[in-house]
């Protein structure tokens, strides 16, 4: 059965495909602005264009995101979905799933409890843009010991909670976080030995671009501002003799002496200068023009023009830095709904896995899971540098194609793993589309691959043919045929899985 998908499958991945989608309904109220640039809310929304929403912001999607997101209406439905609530019995569940020792984890539980979040967060957009935190604000737990792992719980769930409120906060927040300290060297930052590290990233990568504003000199200022941490051993911190590592604020390390950061002076303010920090360069640089343009290619389309990005940098400054209408601002817009954004963005690796089996049901164990992601490159938890992972082309070399097609093998083949038993992947086809036609049509939308006539045509054949020893025999569709209908609906999803529109989200 193997060598009769891969024959089908090859046609696939190398044919041409053209990506056409229908936009939104808009009326012409912007003229003179080209719809991909108009920032004014669309008037109303096709079934499309909401399955198209939640596939770009959300691992993919499956029929009951879009039932919820017709039963609140879309305004509603952004409302619930960027309030990142907390859901104590999910939180509970993912730590009881994964991690043995929630006080002394270690870094393949981190993976795989993030992970599990992942597959099973009813609101994955929350774990969607946390992960789009993580990689702006790269910092791997490698740098962390068995003492201070657990410090890792809560640099995740800084991005997964805090995500989409003020950048002010969010941007301290992360300027004083214990495992943000360790990894650009926060820690060892003092008065008499200021550190660069920090100083030269909070600009160059977290709010600024490189170059654009700030100098050596300007970097030598702010190093005695991040001044005055240090990691303390807390004896008994988890129980008797369960000693963990805390940060700690020591005056007595931090350079109190004058500072001139863009023309203003901080001076005496102890740990508030961290915020200091944030506010000067807020109130003086063009962080939000640096942010706006970044969540925009994460989330619409690449490189947009620069009136844009003023346009919505403005609103963004007026704002207060409020995240959250930011993110509502862009995804109630004409533009994130234009054709051009409809063209679509690489999925990365994780938006690959996770949405596979969010949208087919097809769980894996997180040990393989975790496993498939480091194998690839892209292991939550671990960027591979402060600049993070890599975007766009660069995940679709041909070993990376390998590598996704190993991990929809398994997710198909595994039928065994204890996430699988008792799944029936004829639940994911309704009544009335169970013939050939039907089931094909049904998986194409689900995984929202874009077939030609022929291609579909070419999974039609597969469903009504098998094969032996002897070669290819006819072999009629029957829905009924509980094997048959399990083994051919999984084929056909490796099939689909490979297709090139399903490397774009």
């Amino acid at each position: 059965m193997l060598k009769r998908l891969v024959a089908l499958t090859i046609p696939l991945l190398f044919g041409v495909l053209s990506l056409t989608n229908t936009a939104c309904s808009t009326d012409d109220d912007n003229p003179n602005v080209p719809v991909e640039e108009d920032l004014s809310s669309v008037n109303q929304l096709s079934q499309e264009d909401r399955i198209y929403f939640l596939n770009r912001t959300h691992f993919g999607f499956n029929p009951a995101e879009l039932q919820r997101l017709n039963q609140l209406g879309y305004e509603n439905y952004l409302d619930w979905m960027l309030s990142l609530q907390k859901d104590q019995t999910l939180e509970s569940a993912a730590l009881v799933a994964n991690v043995a020792d929630a006080d002394f984890p270690n870094t393949t539980e981190i993976a795989r409890w993030w992970q599990w979040l992942m597959v099973h967060n009813p609101n994955p957009f929350q774990e969607h843009l946390a992960m789009f935190w993580h990689d702006h604000f790269a910092t791997s737990d490698e740098v962390l010991d068995s003492a201070s792992m657990y410090w890792m719980f809560n640099h995740i769930n800084l991005w997964r909670f805090n995500g989409t409120q003020n950048l002010r906060d969010i941007l301290y927040a992360m300027a004083t976080d214990w495992a943000m300290l360790i990894w650009l060297d926060g820690y060892v930052s003092t008065k008499n030995a200021p550190n660069e590290n920090f100083a030269r990233e909070f600009w160059e990568l977290f709010t600024l671009g490189a170059d654009n504003g700030y100098d050596q000199q300007g970097i030598v200022e702010a190093s005695r501002a991040f001044t005055g941490y240090r990691r303390v051993l807390a004896a008994n911190n988890a129980g008797p003799g369960r000693d963990q590592y805390i940060m700690v604020f020591d005056a007595n390390r931090h350079d109190n002496s004058s500072k001139t950061i863009f023309g203003q002076t901080i001076t005496g303010n102890g740990q508030q200068e961290y915020r200091d920090m944030v506010d000067v360069t807020l109130a003086n640089r063009p962080v939000a023009e640096f942010i706006c343009r970044k969540i925009w290619e994460h989330y619409v389309y690449a490189n947009p023009p620069q009136s844009l990005v003023d346009n919505l940098a403005k609103d963004f400054r007026d704002d207060n830095y409020d995240m959250k209408k930011l993110f509502k601002r862009i995804f109630l817009s004409k533009a994130f709904f234009s054709p051009k954004s409809k063209e679509g963005l690489v999925k990365s690796p994780v938006e690959h896995h996770i949405g596979f089996m969010r949208s087919t049901g097809l769980e894996l164990s997180m040990s393989r899971v975790d496993s498939a992601l480091r194998d690839v490159g892209q292991r939550p938890s671990q960027p591979p540098t402060v600049n993070g992972w890599p975007t766009g082309a660069s995940w679709l070399s041909s070993q990376a194609l390998l590598e996704r097609a190993n991990f929809l093998r398994d997710c198909v083949y595994y039928s065994h793993e204890s996430a699988q038993q008792g799944y029936d992947v004829g639940s994911l086809i309704p009544g009335g589309m169970t013939d050939a036609a039907g089931v094909v049509e049904r998986i194409a939308w689900l995984l929202q691959v874009e077939l030609e006539p022929t291609q579909r045509q070419a999974c039609i054949d597969y469903l009504n043919t098998d094969r032996n020893s002897s070669g290819d025999f006819a072999d009629p569709w029957d829905f009924n045929d509980s094997v048959d209908r399990d083994k051919k609906i999984r084929g056909l999803l490796y099939i689909l899985g490979q297709h090139p529109s399903y490397h774009l989200r």
